[in-house]
């Protein structure tokens, strides 16, 4: 029995078909790079789409969630449906029983001035909402925070508090406190197209800087209030396990 990805698949490419619609076009139609459909079509891709993402996409294609996740035969899209929802999709069980792992990628480092006049350079990631990597079992503590999400670490700047390749869960509810550890997005300071992100230790917000901790190589440094979108805390293992 194939499996929902599977699913997804098979039904984007027969909308691709049948509205004579290129996957490039719909790409850019739900706001997506030029090559998401593209890649979503692809088997070798494990991604799968946000919640909103797959609205637009059923828009686009002109069906509904539905269809496109196997759960109705009829592609066709009622007048009346109302598929807008906040709720996480249900990709492998019910949408309160995982937390989905985001894509993240190195990226180059971001110049920030220093204390003496110069420039210092600290390590940052791209960080892909719409790409989910796999999803994971929803700690307790967790069970009414149905924005969290958890990313991968990538590089040595946090050791030796947080190794590439170790998991932290992310939950947007509480604002962080100076001493927790953040995910800090950024923008390019002139929108508020988030652009690539920190992940580093909170040591003060004022109304005109965040400044932050990097442990390797240590280094304090302050970035603008204006080209920060939004500030995430991480989960520490006490938390999640409900201590």
């Amino acid at each position: 029995m194939p499996d929902l990805k599977e699913i997804l698949r098979d039904r984007v490419k027969q909308r691709i078909d049948a509205t004579g619609k290129t996957a490039h076009a719909v790409s850019k139609e739900i706001g997506a790079n030029a090559g998401y459909v593209r890649d979503l079509m692809d088997p070798d891709k494990t991604g799968v789409p946000s919640a909103e993402r797959l609205n637009k996409l059923a828009a686009a294609l002109e069906t509904t969630t539905d269809w496109l996740m196997g759960k109705v035969d009829d592609p066709a899209q009622p007048l009346s449906e109302i598929s807008f929802r906040d709720a996480p999709l249900n990709w492998s069980g019910p949408p309160e029983s995982r937390i989905p792992v985001l894509g993240t990628a190195f990226c180059d480092d971001l110049a920030v001035p220093d204390d003496a006049n110069g420039e210092l350079r600290v390590e940052r990631l791209l960080l892909d909402f719409d790409h989910t990597v796999r999803l994971i079992e929803r700690p307790p503590a967790l069970w009414n925070a149905p924005d969290a999400y958890a990313i991968y670490f990538h590089g040595s700047s946090m050791e030796k508090r947080f190794y590439s390749g170790e998991i932290a869960v992310v939950d947007p509810r509480r604002p962080p406190s100076p001493g927790d550890f953040v995910v800090v997005q950024l923008s390019n300071g002139a929108n508020d197209h988030i652009i690539t992100v920190l992940v580093k230790q909170l040591i003060r917000t004022t109304s005109a800087y965040v400044e932050l901790l990097q442990f390797n190589p240590e280094a304090t440094f302050r970035i603008p209030r204006g080209q920060v979108i939004r500030m995430h805390r991480i989960c520490s293992t006490n938390e999640l396990l409900g201590g």
